[in-house]
């Protein structure tokens, strides 16, 4: 019973969290190059998706689809409204926090997809250091076996990041 209560917390934790102002990692009036780090995700169904995001830039917590997401779906019950963030970086070396995870129209839902071992989640800190005017994609994959989360360039599908496995 104490791990529910701690996925409890840490959900309100989370949904709290999505709802404060953002780092913006291309401030205004920067006049720099820039790159597009754009997240990913599908539906699973109605309720549930597998997202892929960028979660911070230089320990800053940014915009990310799992905020856009709850959001979207505030109001909605079980109902899940995905939604896909991408957004402008500065064309330097950075290190970057990446999330994969199952994401729910309901908290309830997410505690017992985690009791039932239907929801995974994996995420960690790479180096990351996009060419000017290039395009990128979180991509990752969550498996029971195995759950992994990177970058990978939009135009090649090639990684450049390490991949970020869960342990």
């Amino acid at each position: 019973m104490n791990s529910v209560l701690k996925i409890v917390a840490s959900l309100a934790i989370g949904l709290s969290l999505a709802s404060c102002a953002t780092y913006k990692p291309v401030p205004e009036g920067y006049t720099g190059s820039v790159a597009m780090l754009s997240d990913s995700g599908f539906s699973e169904d109605g309720t549930k998706a597998q997202l892929f995001s960028l979660m911070e830039v230089d320990g800053n917590t940014v915009q990310s689809s799992f905020g856009a997401s709850a959001s979207a779906s505030h109001g909605q019950g079980f109902a899940l409204t995905t939604r896909i963030v991408s957004r402008p970086v500065p064309a330097r070396p950075m290190k970057v926090k990446l999330k994969g995870a199952h994401t729910t129209g309901a908290p309830i839902q997410a505690i017992f997809s985690q009791m039932s071992g239907t929801f995974f989640s994996v995420e960690g800190v790479v180096d990351f250091e996009p060419a000017p005017g290039g395009e990128y994609v979180v991509r990752g994959s969550l498996k029971k076996e195995g759950s992994q989360v990177w970058i990978e360039d939009a135009r090649t599908s090639l990684p450049v990041t390490r991949k970020i496995a869960d342990k």
